[in-house]
């Protein structure tokens, strides 16, 4: 019998600040969209009517800025990315839906049940009823709409493995580098039910490695890093080999001050989806079916991956190597805990 877990926390990110980004900057190659039907055209010239658009967004800032920018390139319209982390954004935008007036017009967030609740709520609207010119979404797999067809997930974010390229010779292609002998006392890990998608994580190793792959893992004893962004900082100080999970805005971070850390992404792995959600009666609703449509469309949703460093649902090897946590068969937590020697 399978138990599932939603999908929540996207592993902390560097710092956790909250950060409200300018609009549109940076450079883009996205060419102006031409040749547009009457209904996207219509779209269009609503959504420049209305002004601006309002993104909320939990991946990082300078990823936003480039999605503003490959926006307006195409469509001529400013986008207005305000970034937070995901119970952040949840907190923020709950409580100015609930007061019954958000500036925002579109939510990138990671998927939970937040969504049920916002569209019960009828705070956002549901995408089956977004009206939105099937030209522009065509292409987008029926099979990643989640809640009751409701929200598409646009990115898949893969648990990843941080490690220190002066102790570990060449990039761990494999789970298993956590089990050599080598690296004993040299592994930092985040707790395993420090997060739904660390629980998935593990589960997902035990199923497709058993319980002994987990119990090698704890005769290396591996230290409790206190989460995934001490973990990656504590392995670019040399003080471990390697870490669970890696942080790859840490990762960037650390590199631009010259650590020798590196990411690696061996497959099979789960993690966190991120989905979008159309605000209800917002300021800009042409604009948001508009911005939306674009992350949905194969060309946009595969660059702004690229620029993330995440899965695009259009990368056909990268969702190969990507189990969803709806198909993983989710153990206890505290029967991994023991088999990783963490009790």
């Amino acid at each position: 019998m399978k138990r599932h877990l939603p999908v929540l926390a996207l592993f902390a990110a560097a710092s956790l600040a909250l950060s409200a980004c300018s609009s549109a900057g940076g450079d883009t190659d996205v060419s102006e969209a031409t040749n547009l039907d009457a209904e996207t055209q219509a779209l269009v010239d609503e959504a420049k009517a209305a002004g601006t658009v309002t993104l909320y967004g939990m991946v990082e800032e300078s990823a936003l800025r480039q999605l503003a920018a490959d926006f307006k390139a195409a469509y001529g319209i400013t986008v207005e990315p305000l970034r937070l982390v995901s119970s952040d954004l949840t907190q923020r935008f709950s409580s100015e839906a609930d007061s019954g007036s958000s500036p925002a017009d579109l939510i990138m967030l990671t998927d939970s049940p937040f969504y049920d609740e916002a569209l019960e709520k009828e705070w956002l609207l549901p995408f089956s009823e977004a009206e939105i010119p099937g030209s522009l979404i065509e292409e987008f797999p029926a099979e990643l709409y989640t809640h009751d067809g409701n929200t598409p997930i646009i990115s898949m974010v893969p648990t990843e493995m941080a490690y220190n390229t002066d102790l570990v010779a060449s990039a761990p292609t494999s789970w298993e580098e956590y089990a050599k002998p080598e690296h004993k006392g040299k592994i930092q890990i985040a707790e395993v039910d420090s997060s739904p998608a660390n629980i998935a994580f593990w589960s997902l190793m035990r199923s497709e490695y058993g319980d002994g792959f987990l119990e090698d893992i704890a005769a290396n004893t591996p230290v409790l890093s206190g989460g995934a962004v001490p973990g990656t900082q504590a392995v670019a100080a040399g003080e471990s080999a390697i870490a669970h999970p890696g942080v790859l805005a840490v990762v960037k971070s650390l590199q631009g001050s010259g650590a020798p850390v590196e990411i690696s992404s061996p497959s099979p792995t789960t993690g966190p989806e991120v989905g979008l959600g159309l605000v209800n009666n917002s300021p800009n609703p042409a604009g948001a079916k508009l911005l939306a449509a674009f992350l949905m469309s194969k060309d946009g949703n595969q660059r702004f991956n690229e620029v993330v460093s995440q899965i695009s649902p259009y990368d056909s090897e990268g969702m190969a190597g990507f189990t969803r946590v709806r198909d993983i068969e989710m153990s206890d937590a505290a029967e991994l805990k023991t088999l990783l020697g963490m009790n």
